[in-house]
């Protein structure tokens, strides 16, 4: 037995940005991506011990790398877009954020189980009707959510100083909700997992 991967992909993308240096106390800066990616399967190896593998030579199903296999690929996210920005308040007081906003991203589609026996190697995408699930075209929901950093320095002496650090992640507690995938799961294209708010403290030291 092996776990040929002899797989394609191809990633295409325009990306874009702005960024306003520090001066006046702040900067800011903003990037866009617009990008999309596409994959196949291998198509299955032959061989017998101590020759050389070589692909099956005839025409195969889609999902073992066959016809209309090449689409787009797991992770696939059209649109991507960041906003950042830092402000030097004063007295040693920094705040700074960042929004974050991307398309769903495309996940893995599949029937579930490995009706073809193919071990790590498998799609899962075969039905008990003989049917194919279509490659990846499961779109999670867009991910939407905004972080904020506060910073305060103070002075301990004229070389050493401590900084006092809080951090808080998806500050409006946007659930950016996770779907199931799995045809055959009673959960299918239900909510099984969300993204919420969290928060952290810190401090450093510097000398």
């Amino acid at each position: 037995a092996m776990t040929p991967f002899t797989g394609t992909s191809a990633y295409h993308a325009l990306q874009t940005g702005f960024t306003k240096r520090m001066s006046n106390n702040w900067q800011a800066g903003a990037t866009y991506s617009l990008a999309g990616l596409w994959s196949a399967e291998g198509q299955p190896l032959m061989g017998v011990p101590g020759s050389t593998p070589i692909e099956v030579p005839f025409e195969v199903a889609e999902d073992l790398g066959g016809p209309g296999g090449w689409t787009y690929a797991l992770s696939d996210q059209r649109h991507r877009a960041v906003l950042n920005g830092i402000w030097q308040v004063g007295r040693g007081f920094q705040v700074s954020g960042l929004h974050y906003w991307g398309a769903g991203n495309r996940a893995s589609s599949n029937y579930g189980g490995d009706r073809r026996n193919l071990g790590a190697g498998g799609e899962g995408r075969l039905r008990l009707d003989g049917t194919i699930v279509p490659k990846n075209t499961f779109i999670q929901p867009a991910q939407n959510n905004t972080s904020i950093r506060v910073q305060q320095r103070i002075p301990l002496s004229t070389r050493v100083a401590i900084d006092l650090i809080a951090e808080a992640f998806n500050v409006f507690n946007r659930p950016n909700w996770t779907l199931e995938t799995q045809e055959s799961s009673a959960d299918y294209n239900k909510r099984v997992a969300a993204q919420f708010r969290s928060a952290q403290f810190g401090f450093r030291v510097t000398f």
